[in-house]
């Protein structure tokens, strides 16, 4: 077994369990923390492309996860995989036309304050 990080054999140690079962290991030379067969890479390919689906529909990445029966972090690591593969390239001189914001970003400036305390200063 090689560890990811360093790529250097037979310096691992077991440390611990995953929530899901896998066994734990650290490289002794690096200190790298990971799993060398993750139970979440065993999902079909159709459970990841439901997720997806799902959040696409408009639900959260944790709502994804309780909905399915996964991890909201595995659901997370597919989203950005797939987000990744479908982005566009090389578009930074293009001109943009439709922006989309949410509610939460438009709120920018600071709340006013009494007018009491505005007057006296």
């Amino acid at each position: 077994m090689k560890c990811e990080r360093c790529k250097i054999e037979k310096e691992q140690i077991k440390a611990g369990k995953t929530k899901a079962g896998s066994q734990n290991y650290k490289c002794k030379v690096c200190g790298k923390v990971y799993t060398p067969n993750p139970k979440e890479r065993n999902y079909s390919e159709e459970v990841k492309k439901q997720a997806i689906k799902l959040y696409m529909e408009g639900n959260s990445v944790r709502a994804v996860g309780r909905i399915l029966g996964i991890s909201k972090n595995i659901c997370l690591y597919w989203i950005k995989k797939y987000a990744k593969k479908i982005q566009p390239k090389n578009r930074a001189n293009e001109r943009v036309e439709v922006i989309e914001m949410d509610e939460l970003y438009s709120f920018v400036e600071r709340k006013k304050q009494n007018l009491r305390n505005d007057i006296s200063k």
